[in-house]
């Protein structure tokens, strides 16, 4: 019966880790069987030779009888481990093959979302302008270019863009602050996703917007094309200047590697239009 029963789950089960198991399960018996035959003739043999003039043969059967009734117990023991065995195994594989439909039935679950939200998004970027939605792709890529990048392609396929646009502004700025202020000094150069993906980059680096405006107010006056009271309307957020004995000081919280040098003339300038303007020394 036990035989039968791992022959039926052999039969079965597709998983192969069972398979490996029910085969040993099954040679295990066969190699007791054999051996509980092989010791019967052995036993039948010495019975034979036992039938001689001297021998007892009542106390002859009698040992074999013994004999024969362990064995067949040790077998009965050996049996019904097999059964046990076979029954685990049973339970084994009825419980894998439920977590395995589960897990089919989650997958197709998540497909039928990913492909829910892809349609969502497509419709939703047809109605967007092009530059929110080259905007809306740079939020998007910032965010899930670590935690999900398996995710972006489909997502920005359905959104009509091509991922590798914003994969090759990310590796041509890496962490280079430098490199994404300076593209902000001639912005028509660059296109609107690229600047909103350096906005996002700067600001996780604590350089926002203001100061990325600061930073060109300083160029524009270095060369001379601003004067100092628009210089101060666009750095207010960012930098404070003051005029003092050995000449301008500005405090800014800007990082000093961002901040374009002012040239002479720019900073006599500056301390000549502090000089004739009494408010501006108190600022």
């Amino acid at each position: 019966m036990a035989l039968n029963a791992a022959g039926e789950m052999l039969g079965t089960t597709k998983n192969p880790t069972t398979k490996a198991q029910l085969i040993r399960t099954i040679l295990e018996y066969d190699r007791r069987q054999k051996e509980y035959a092989a010791t019967n003739k052995a036993t039948n043999r010495k019975r034979s030779e036992n039938k001689g003039p001297g021998g007892s043969l009542a106390n002859a059967q009698a040992l074999i009888n013994q004999f024969d009734n362990k064995e067949v117990s040790d077998l009965k023991a050996q049996l019904k481990k097999v059964e046990q065995a076979l029954g685990e195994l049973q339970q084994r594989v009825t419980k894998a093959e439920h977590e395995a439909e589960a897990a089919h039935r989650e997958a197709g679950d998540i497909q039928r979302r990913l492909k829910f939200i892809n349609e969502i998004t497509k419709q939703f970027a047809s109605e967007l302008p092009a530059e929110k939605r080259d905007k809306c792709a740079s939020e998007l890529f910032h965010k899930f270019k670590s935690d999900a990048p398996e995710l972006l392609a489909s997502l920005f396929e359905s959104m009509g863009l091509d991922l590798k646009t914003w994969q090759s502004w990310e590796r041509h700025y890496g962490e280079n602050r430098e490199l994404m202020v300076a593209a902000f000094v001639c912005p028509e150069k660059h296109e609107a996703g690229e600047l909103s993906l350096l906005r996002l980059k700067l600001s996780a680096l604590g350089i926002d917007v203001d100061a990325i405006n600061a930073v060109n107010a300083v160029r524009d006056y270095r060369d001379l094309k601003i004067n100092f009271a628009e210089l101060e309307k666009r750095t207010r957020h960012q930098i404070s200047f003051r005029h003092e004995f050995l000449g301008l000081r500005a405090d800014s919280r800007i990082p000093t590697e961002l901040m374009p040098r002012l040239t002479e003339d720019a900073l006599r300038e500056a301390s000549r239009e502090m000089k004739s303007d009494p408010t501006g020394a108190r600022r």
